[in-house]
């Protein structure tokens, strides 16, 4: 092989790399691998005194390339380089390119990032291209999504190779020529450098906002932030929201402007040309998402220069605690205390074995009794059953416990086969092509009604999967399929049970102890994010929460139910179960 080059072939100017693609794991979550950030080989990245000009980001530095250094060494020193990257804007990474890889090469098209435990592995490879091995965790693409593939969905990590062609320069010092998109980060890197926040869209009805997780560099977060609204939805969203923002609407020259806590947003002529409604939800969308920045109070909007004025005044999520409804003494019943109220008798329902009630958006209750599913209408004095499966007396198992989303569908599983069923009994045509000839096992609806969390396996009753999906509507909000799935991988696994909306970007699950003693876990799962495990209570086996405020309500083998009082668990009550909150 000629002195000039390491790569798969000496015959063209850049040697083509050859990359295995890996499906990328959770490995547990960003929170629980932020830990020890190892470095590729000898050598440091580190931080200085200096602070970045936006916010309190300190300065990372790494050294550029020693002259006579070799192959394996550049591409050691380039990783290192790219830890420190997002403080000097990959400047000195650059210096470990050829000239026209660094003018090709986007850093951030792909962030992908490997655990803090295990360092890469840089080697030369039997063609003489250096070889990069690493287990990964997480990606996030150019957009900020973070994504997991693969064996992310039983919790591993899995393993990456990426191959790096070098030649020499006019110099006749080694430098890069070909490289893999993106960069490698360790994961506490990731979370020194990205932060997780809410993008806002709206409901195809325009009358509730719905969240999306973004992971941006923190540096210049507020621009980062309204350039992904900009951007639109995910792929895995976009099918079930809208925008008011125009995909072609960009910054006008003053960008953000962040000043005593008001963030000044001026945009271009494709938003000025909005009428008035349209603008008034595009200012609610822009001060949603903005607002939830670190210093942003307030969010002044223009358009070629012109106010855009206020935002329309949507509703935002909220469960007051007094919503909770249960069964008790085989009525439904609204709260917890001795002044709880009754919402359906026994007589009504016409049965004292009734499971599972949820409240619908008109006030009517819904309860499973065996394998039907009843309906009563305010102010009726008999229960109507709008569902069955097999015979009326085939005994519970064959219906899901039911969630009602705000246009009055109320969602379950019958016979494992996702389902939707209207107030009259007629059943929506769902359409969701990777559920078919999979089992639903656990389901709950989002606070807005726009995206749905299900627990659902193989025919077999294995390969348990977790995911979130946008729900897909006609116009009179009749539900006609889901898109594409978004995987929660922590929150399957072996032994976790439950699933419910924490939040308006959290779902919450049951997890086993880490020890045989230990009392199952409850772990907060962010749609498109990390997770979190807390202690629970002993016997801990179903939860369910609000999906607004962060209320969370564990019930256990002994019939108690629980409710988390800062860092403690305390007995909520031990007279209604099957407890649920309505959509807010």
């Amino acid at each position: 092989m000629s002195r000039g080059r390491v790569g798969r072939t000496a015959t063209r100017d850049i040697v083509p790399r050859r990359t295995v693609l890996a499906a990328l794991a959770s490995g547990g979550g960003l929170v629980a691998l932020a830990g020890c950030a190892d470095l590729p080989t000898d050598g440091q990245v580190t931080s200085s005194d200096v602070v970045s000009a936006h916010g309190s980001q300190l300065v990372q530095t790494a050294a550029r390339p020693r002259d006579g250094a070799g192959p394996e060494e550049i591409v050691a020193g380039f990783l290192r380089a790219c830890v420190a990257g997002f403080s000097d804007d990959f400047a000195t990474a650059r210096t470990f390119l050829h000239r026209a890889a660094s003018d090709a090469w986007e850093p951030t098209s792909v962030v992908r990032a490997y655990t803090g435990s295990t360092a890469p592995v840089v080697e030369r490879d039997e063609s003489g291209a250096v070889k990069v091995t690493v287990e990964l965790v997480r990606s996030i693409d150019s957009s900020g999504v973070l994504t997991s593939d693969g064996a992310a969905q039983s919790g591993s990590t899995d393993g990456y190779t990426a191959f790096y062609s070098l030649a020499t320069d006019s110099l006749g010092q080694w430098r890069i020529v070909d490289l893999p998109p993106g960069v490698l980060l360790p994961t506490g890197s990731l979370q020194t450098n990205f932060m997780a926040t809410s993008l806002y869209f709206l409901t195809p009805d325009r009358a509730r906002l719905v969240p999306e997780l973004r992971w941006l560099p923190r540096g210049d977060l507020p621009t980062s932030t309204l350039v992904a609204l900009l951007g639109g939805p995910a792929d895995w969203l976009a099918p079930g929201v809208a925008s008011a923002l125009p995909r072609e609407a960009g910054l006008a020259a003053d960008g953000v402007v962040l000043e005593d806590g008001t963030a000044t947003v001026a945009l271009d002529g494709a938003v000025a040309e909005l009428d008035s409604q349209e603008r008034a939800l595009a200012v609610a969308q822009l001060a949603a998402t903005l607002g939830r920045l670190e210093g942003v109070s307030s969010v002044v909007v223009t358009a070629d220069g012109e106010s855009m004025g206020d935002p329309v005044p949507l509703p935002q999520p909220d469960a007051p605690v007094d919503t909770v409804i249960g069964m008790s003494a085989g009525s439904v019943v609204r709260g917890t205390s001795s002044t709880r109220r009754t919402l359906a008798t026994v007589q009504a329902l016409g049965t004292a074995q009734a499971r599972h009630p949820v409240l619908g958006p008109d006030e009517a209750v819904y309860a499973l009794s065996a394998s039907s599913l009843l309906r009563l209408r305010p102010g009726e004095d008999v229960a109507s059953v709008i569902a069955s499966v097999g015979a009326a007396d085939a005994g519970e198992g064959g219906l899901l416990a039911p969630v009602v989303d705000r246009y009055g569908w109320a969602w379950t599983a019958a016979d494992g086969v996702l389902t939707a069923v209207g107030d009259l009994g007629q059943r929506a045509p769902l359409s969701a092509q990777w559920l078919e000839g999979r089992e639903v096992t656990a389901l709950d609806l989002s606070a807005e009604s726009a995206r749905l969390v299900l627990r659902h396996r193989d025919g077999e009753g294995g390969d348990e999967h977790v995911s979130a999906a946008v729900v897909v509507r006609a116009q009179d909000g009749t539900p006609t399929g889901l898109g594409r799935p978004l995987a929660l991988p922590q929150a399957a696994g072996e032994g976790v049970t439950g699933l419910a909306w924490y939040d308006p970007v959290n779902v919450v699950v049951l997890a086993p102890g880490r020890a045989e003693q230990e009392p199952p876990g409850v772990r907060y799962v962010q749609v498109g994010g990390a997770s979190t495990d807390v202690a629970g209570t002993p016997g801990a086996t179903a939860l369910t929460a609000d999906r607004a405020s962060g209320t969370a309500l564990l019930t256990d083998d002994r019939g108690q139910a629980w409710q988390r009082k800062g860092a403690t668990w305390r007995v909520l009550t031990t007279e209604v179960f099957d407890l649920s909150y309505p959509l807010p």
